[in-house]
């Protein structure tokens, strides 16, 4: 697993004066488009060789990074007024985590929208622990922007777009804590067997990219700041390959984890992505308030995790 790079983006130079009146963003040259379509096939080639070339030596040492995870001293977590937000249309389904498999997933669960031949999808059900954060992550407005200049509490109503909140409780036994770095520093020295690929290395240099715009993992901090201080959208939607949090999400599933609890990188509080699939007989999130007749499910458990995981939204070939 690699630190995220920083993209290499041409310059643009108009290659004559722009006539007066006219107004356009930009005048190219064929040879600007030329250069343009190299460099995008040797970032695809980049990016390529750092899923698919270090994945086999992530599978050689899957067991020992298995077992650095299962290090990790976890102690029950419990849950009281923690906060979900869905989209008005998905009322009835609070406690669903269909949606995020759809698309390439979110920051801890692969979607299906995925390169075949990466990684196979899981479901996430993602809360937080207050309404400020809820909001601020389902509509990912950072903590620093003042929305219309109204307080967390005034924004329920607003920007055009209905949404339900919801209020949770409970418990889950086997979480997984990202909020401390030092939480990934034995996977971490895992990680440092694995050394960077010949090919990156000629490709970073024909890219001219600077020495510290991607380097291999090597500490716990630089794990935590690639995993929750990059953009995890980039990989999946720029190469279709999975991101550096679906790679190690999906190491914390198959060490026995429940959930990842992580600090939002939009709001001020933490948040919790709860595997539903993985969910044990005495962990569960239920509704608070008495829920209209229409909702069928108000409680995830090991009883309904069948049907709230949303396996059944998959094509039949993704499904487990």
């Amino acid at each position: 697993m690699a630190k995220p790079r920083k993209p290499v983006i041409p310059t643009a130079r108009p290659t004559t004066n722009t006539p007066l009146g006219i107004r356009e963003l930009d005048r190219f040259s064929s040879e600007s488009v030329d250069r343009w379509t190299a460099l995008s096939k040797d970032l695809d080639e980049l990016e390529a060789n750092l899923y698919f070339a270090l994945e086999p030596e992530r599978r050689r040492l899957r067991s020992e990074l298995i077992a650095a995870l299962q290090q990790h001293d976890s102690s029950p977590l419990q849950m009281q007024g923690w906060v979900r937000i869905v989209d008005y249309e998905f009322t009835n389904a609070p406690l669903s985590s269909a949606g995020s498999l759809t698309g390439f997933g979110s920051r801890f669960n692969a979607g299906m929208d995925l390169d075949y031949g990466t990684l196979s999808p899981w479901p996430a059900l993602y809360l937080a622990e207050n309404y400020e954060t809820a909001y601020r992550e389902k509509f990912q407005l950072k903590s620093t922007e003042v929305i219309d200049g109204l307080k967390p509490e005034e924004l329920a109503l607003q920007h055009d777009r209905s949404h339900t909140t919801v209020i949770l409780q409970g418990r889950m036994n086997r979480v997984f804590d990202m909020t401390q770095p030092r939480n990934l520093d034995a996977v971490a020295k895992v990680l440092k067997k694995i050394k960077m690929p010949d090919r990156v290395k000629s490709l970073k240099k024909k890219l001219r990219m600077k020495p510290t715009d991607l380097l291999m993992i090597q500490s716990g901090q630089a794990l935590y700041d690639a995993v929750l201080k990059h953009n995890w959208r980039i990989q999946p939607a720029q190469f279709g390959l999975p991101a550096r949090s679906h790679i190690l999400a999906e190491l914390i599933r198959s060490a026995g984890f429940e959930a990842i609890l992580y600090k939002s990188t939009m709001g001020p509080g933490k948040c919790i992505a709860i595997f539903p699939d993985k969910v044990s007989d005495s962990a569960h999130v239920a509704l608070v308030d008495k829920a209209p007749p229409e909702v069928k499910h108000t409680r995830l458990d090991d009883n309904s995790s069948g049907i709230l995981a949303g396996w059944h939204i998959l094509p039949s070939n993704l499904r487990r």
